[in-house]
């Protein structure tokens, strides 16, 4: 999935460019991102610059099931080097928005650059717009477009040490959701040897409404870690328990 041999954390996050292909992508394979690692000059320290294996897992989720984005409204949340909302951009989606923290967004910035390049020259395909985005930021929410989103994305966001951010994180995944059970967030997630990380943020979500489904992503034989995923939709009894 990348152009180097898997090396930090089952993938390469040394490689100067992340090369993600998959038959779903047609005439657009492979989806590229630059990427900063930590001996890299550009590398911003407390952002995700480079790129994480559950990223390219949940990019692999959709492209074996592109009807989850394609023809929707998607947001892609912490989005890091932003390969996820390329690949949805990719596959369909008829908007893309990509965000993260403001000091995160020059390689968004870049890689979106890139990937509309790439889409324009492809009849019927979307761009990719990046946005500024704190979580409980309501400025932000507004800015983007609050209750506008079909598919809210996310890749290894939920991290042990942050339970802070969660209720942050909750709510503002509840404030772009479009209104209807048919829009649902998609959050991967790395099982990090604990899980209250993740039932923590269950309750939260819940006690907004929401429901939570998990299951868990094929991770394939380079992939030596637990990966899963968490699909929360509007107004349905939860269909998992924590840890599982």
């Amino acid at each position: 999935m990348t152009e180097a041999v898997a090396a930090v954390h089952n993938v390469d996050q040394r490689s100067r460019i992340v090369r993600f292909d998959h038959p779903a992508l047609g005439d657009f394979s492979p989806v590229e991102c630059e990427q900063h690692g930590s001996d890299s000059g550009d590398f911003v320290c407390g952002t995700s610059s480079v790129i994480w294996p559950v990223a390219l897992l949940l990019s692999r989720h959709l492209c074996e099931h592109p009807e989850l984005v394609r023809g929707k409204s998607c947001i892609e949340l912490g989005a890091g080097i932003g390969i996820v909302g390329m690949v949805a951009a990719a596959l369909g989606a008829v908007r893309v928005v990509v965000s993260d923290m403001p000091e995160a967004l020059p390689i968004l910035e870049r890689n979106a650059h890139a990937t509309s390049a790439k889409l324009s020259a492809l009849k019927g395909k979307c761009l990719v717009s990046v946005a500024p985005l704190p979580w409980g930021d309501a400025l932000g929410i507004n800015a983007v477009g609050r209750g506008e989103f079909d598919v809210i994305l996310a890749a290894d966001v939920l991290i042990a040490g942050w339970a802070h951010t969660h209720g942050a994180l909750a709510e503002t995944m509840l404030a772009l959701l479009r209104p209807g059970r048919d829009s649902q967030v998609l959050i991967g997630y790395e099982y990090r040897e604990e899980w209250e990380t993740i039932g923590d943020f269950q309750d939260q979500v819940e006690a907004l409404g929401l429901s939570v489904a998990s299951e868990q992503l094929d991770e394939g034989p380079q992939m030596d870690d637990d990966f899963f995923l968490y699909t929360l939709k509007r107004g349905e009894a939860s269909g998992t328990e924590h840890g599982k």
